[in-house]
């Protein structure tokens, strides 16, 4: 069976005001923060997909109104295959929920994964250029999460900004 190889840019985090004036991208979504009584870090409370826009799918997301403090809202747009589809998402989607288990997430945390597949995280900020350090929320998230049908290997990237070769 081939290894399917999925990249992810995430773009954030938004807060809860910043939905009204999010473009009509689609895609990925993470939301982090804590819920109520949560006295830990804030973590990955819930990751969903979109076909519709971002700004439709969180008009009333029943996610949000549980996550009450230190709300976050990460965006995902699908970079690589140029040529995705749904079942691109539904795969990122089922990666991600069934590695990290989500507190949130029902769906998609007790079966594991059908399709070996390596998905590859890119962190941007919400302006679209490219965070050189991690943040605390992020970085509880591998950059590179790969499934090969029986083993789970993971990994962080380096973001350089030019290499000396010299």
């Amino acid at each position: 069976m081939s290894q399917v190889t999925i990249n992810i840019h995430w773009y954030g985090p938004f807060s809860k005001e910043d939905i009204p004036r999010l473009d009509e991208g689609n895609g990925l979504y993470m939301l982090t923060g804590k819920r109520r009584y949560q006295k830990s870090d804030s973590e990955i409370q819930y990751f969903g997909i979109t076909e519709t826009s971002y700004r439709a799918r969180f008009r009333n997301h029943p996610a949000l109104a549980k996550i009450n403090r230190d709300l976050n809202i990460w965006l995902g747009e699908i970079a690589y295959p140029a040529d995705h589809g749904r079942d691109h998402l539904e795969t990122a989607e089922s990666i991600l929920i069934y590695f990290w288990q989500p507190e949130l997430n029902i769906r998609k945390k007790f079966s594991c994964p059908t399709l070996p597949t390596t998905l590859v995280s890119h962190w941007y900020a919400a302006d679209r250029r490219p965070r050189l350090r991690q943040q605390r929320i992020y970085k509880q998230l591998p950059d590179v999460i790969c499934w090969d049908g029986a083993y789970w290997r993971t990994g962080n990237l380096s973001v350089c900004e030019e290499l000396d070769h010299g």
